[in-house]
């Protein structure tokens, strides 16, 4: 039987999953991959950044907008640390990536070598699963658990450590015919006493409340989400990582944010039963606010459980089938009506509208909304007093929606944009940061430019009036070879932002607050 490389059973495997993008950066332990890329590069496209975060979040990005997951490689020691806060990133808001790095030789293994670093350990705590691979042949078996871990049940980020041994070694292609893991459980089957003790209590409320979070977000579950809305007239709420689920619905009451609007309060207030779906609740809403209140709790991590109350109702259930059951049960009468939820919406409205006129940088996210398609992906990233501007956009699909939800990492939102171009070349992207947040990774600006991409990059530069104010983005653009434009935002108009936002390949536009 024919012998591959170990670096060619890497490209193999991929390909065999139906992997066609990756990310990274070359580095000593992996540059037997490297040298055999050439014979791959019209079935794999290697995305080359400057940055191994920078990498993780592109790898990220691509994954949010596609529903794929997202690929990354790299050298071992500095290169794998640095990917950390990206694997991080991903593990917080449950996005299914894959982290390939380099290793030191299997027997210089804790000999502290040259660029030697205890990637197992260290990312033990923010990854799904993590493995090192100790034999060439064993890396196709590594690869497709890899993925099908971090791809199924509560998806999240997965690492394999390949050492330079496994990489020049040699071994016959032994793929896995399936992948069967003893000890994992790829999806959590809805009880039957849960469920009952669920429907005892909905069947009993008058006033159920929605509220949907970033975990009830799949292509199945909207269709199921949008059908159990309609039949029980009742309203819900979204997280602000969940926005553009249920933007088709008639039951749609806006975005509940920690902080939380009036609206949502009162909402709140007059539900006699929340029923949570995929949610992470101390994280979107100050739970005191609900210890008066019957909470059901339905996630497939039963760490997102019993947050409440003691007498919550928990599920513990893949949401999708969850909503798949309940959408099938007869219709309820509850004591909402048309007119009092078109109420509520007419109210979230106005409440918009309100932050919008006294809100600068809400002002500009709604005028980018009004101007750009309705397929548009916006990737955002501020600092948490300017986290939910997000709501101020017209999203119409939850894969439109890119940000760092429970991480809030700073620097996510330009490099989960290039990806994201490559996951859906066809659809716009917009990359909307802080001026302070796009400086973490403004260097993957040659990405986007060596790549042709076409990507929008707005900075909102509100430091103009600081001490240290920072660098002219316009001129730090154009050094990079992008067309650029700065302008106050007094002097902005709705002309002037399309004129920038129709504009094709990378283009930024600072606007001084």
């Amino acid at each position: 039987m024919k012998k591959f490389l170990g670096a060619e059973l890497f490209f193999e495997t991929l390909h065999k999953l139906g992997i066609k993008t990756i990310f990274g950066l070359p580095g000593g332990y992996v540059l037997k991959i490297y040298d055999v890329m050439p014979s791959y590069a019209k079935k794999i496209n290697h995305i080359l950044t400057r940055h191994e975060q920078a990498a993780t979040h592109m790898a990220d990005g691509f994954s949010r907008a596609s529903g794929l997951p997202g690929i990354i490689l790299c050298t071992s020691g500095p290169a794998a640390t640095n990917t950390v806060t990206g694997i991080s990133t991903a593990y917080a808001d449950s996005v299914p990536v894959l982290i390939f790095t380099g290793q030191v030789p299997t027997p210089f293994l804790g000999s502290d070598a040259f660029q030697e670093a205890d990637h197992i350990g260290i990312t033990r705590t923010c990854t799904k699963h993590n493995t090192l691979v100790r034999k060439t042949i064993d890396l196709p078996k590594a690869i497709a658990e890899a993925l099908y871990i971090s791809n199924t049940g509560r998806k999240g980020p997965v690492l394999v450590d390949m050492p330079k041994d496994v990489l020049i070694g040699e071994s016959v292609f032994n793929f896995p015919k399936n992948v069967k893991i003893s000890s994992y459980e790829d999806s959590v089957n809805l009880k039957s006493t849960e469920y009952k003790n669920f429907m005892n209590a909905f069947k009993n409320s008058k006033k159920p409340l929605f509220i949907l979070g970033r975990g009830a977000c799949s292509s199945s579950s909207k269709k199921y989400i949008i059908k159990l809305l309609k039949k029980f007239k009742s309203p819900a709420l979204t997280s602000i990582l969940a926005l553009g689920l249920i933007s088709e619905s008639q039951y749609n009451c806006g975005v509940l944010d920690y902080s939380s609007s009036k609206i949502s309060k009162n909402l709140i207030d007059e539900a006699d039963l929340i029923v949570s779906i995929g949610c992470d609740l101390p994280k979107i809403i100050n739970i005191e606010k609900l210890q008066n209140k019957l909470v059901a709790n339905i996630n497939i991590d039963k760490v997102d459980l019993n947050v409440v109350n003691r007498n919550d109702i928990n599920l513990h259930s893949d949401s999708t089938e969850f909503m798949k059951v309940l959408s099938d049960e007869n219709i309820i009468d509850f004591h909402w009506t048309d007119e009092e939820i078109g109420q509520i919406q007419k109210n979230y409205k106005i409440n918009i509208k309100k932050e919008i006129n006294l809100n600068k940088k809400a002002k500009i996210f709604s005028l980018i909304s009004e101007i750009c398609p309705k397929d548009t992906i916006y990737c955002s990233d501020f600092s948490y007093d300017d986290v939910n501007l997000q709501k101020f956009l017209k999203i119409s699909d939850y894969k439109n929606n890119l940000m760092s939800g429970g991480n809030g990492t700073p620097g996510y939102g330009f490099p989960a944009a290039i990806g994201a171009t490559f996951s859906r070349p066809k659809s716009k992207v917009v990359s909307i940061s802080s001026g302070k947040n796009f400086q973490f990774n403004m260097q993957e600006m040659i990405v986007a430019v060596e790549q042709k991409i076409n990507l929008s990059i707005v900075v909102i530069n509100d430091s103009t009036h600081e001490k240290y104010p920072g660098p002219n983005y316009k001129l730090l653009a154009e050094s990079f070879n992008v067309r650029a434009t700065r302008i106050k935002i007094s002097s902005l108009s709705k002309k002037y932002m399309k004129k920038f936002l129709d504009y094709k390949g990378v283009t930024l536009i600072e606007i001084l607050i």
